[in-house]
């Protein structure tokens, strides 16, 4: 069955009447309007010709606040601001964004604790009301070599892997590579992959590495997708896998190097 409601965009204006008669009904009408507005994306979902609710998004430096959240009185208990705030969370991070955030009244924190946002340790009052700020944040996939080798070495110790006793030798080998993609979030280095190549017809990706913490979250594979875009049309792709690994790689792609059997001198004893 089709939806009975429709999520739209709207014109600053069109928020402002049900954002006073929800929010601030005792207060001028002028204070709902905000100076930013003219900068923002306004949506509202719409059931009929009626507006039941309306969100206001503001992005900047791959971060978006939404503010202005209002579910018209008689239309609450019906799940349209949830089915809103879904829907404009899932479209942020399409669009890459890395956090998300709100200045959530502090009787609603559990409501979008739902949704995967958490409680920040920065709080304030405002009218006699309470806020915490609250924020979900995403992985940003960089290419930058701007990291320092204590943010580096915890991603290598909490694997387990050997590299993380030569850390110097590490950092340089590394930052040396053909290619370094790495992901973070907020100042955290949570994941990285890098590629030695001769630039033309061979690539061999050493390292793929994520936080234990945030595995299984698709970051190996944002990662491991960057990297294809800059060496599609290789002659060869190569990577040694460890065992638990070979169903990750075979979903990118990957198989068993014909008959061939890898072979090394190496130092470590985690393999």
């Amino acid at each position: 069955m089709e939806p009975n409601y429709k999520i739209i965009s709207l014109r600053p204006e069109d928020t402002w009447a049900l954002r006073h008669r929800v929010m601030w009904p005792d207060q001028p009408f002028d204070d709902v309007k905000l100076e930013v507005d003219p900068h923002g994306r306004h949506f509202g979902l719409v059931q009929g010709d009626q507006i039941c609710t309306v969100i206001s998004v503001f992005v900047k430096n791959g971060q978006a606040q939404f503010r202005k959240f209002a579910t018209e009185t008689s239309q609450q208990g019906k799940g349209y601001g949830s089915i809103l705030l879904r829907y404009i969370i899932s479209h942020l991070e399409e669009e890459g964004i890395h956090r998300i955030w709100c200045n959530a009244r502090a009787d609603k924190t559990a409501f979008y604790e739902k949704f995967g946002l958490q409680k920040t340790q920065q709080t304030f009052a405002k009218k006699g009301i309470d806020y915490i700020i609250m924020e979900k944040t995403t992985v940003e996939i960089a290419e930058h070599r701007d990291f320092t080798l204590e943010q580096l070495l915890p991603l290598y110790q909490k694997n387990h892997w050997s590299s993380a006793n030569k850390p110097e030798v590490l950092y340089k080998g590394l930052t040396h590579s053909d290619s370094l993609v790495t992901a973070w979030e907020n100042d955290q280095l949570v994941g990285l992959g890098n590629a030695i190549s001769d630039g033309h017809l061979v690539v061999y990706f050493p390292h793929l590495l994520v936080l234990p913490s945030h595995q299984g979250k698709g970051i190996g594979r944002k990662i491991m997708e960057r990297m294809f875009e800059k060496y599609a049309g290789f002659h060869m792709q190569m990577l040694t896998a460890e065992v638990k690994a070979v169903p990750f790689y075979k979903k990118m792609g990957f198989e068993q190097a014909g008959k061939t059997v890898p072979m090394w001198k190496y130092e470590g004893k985690e393999h």
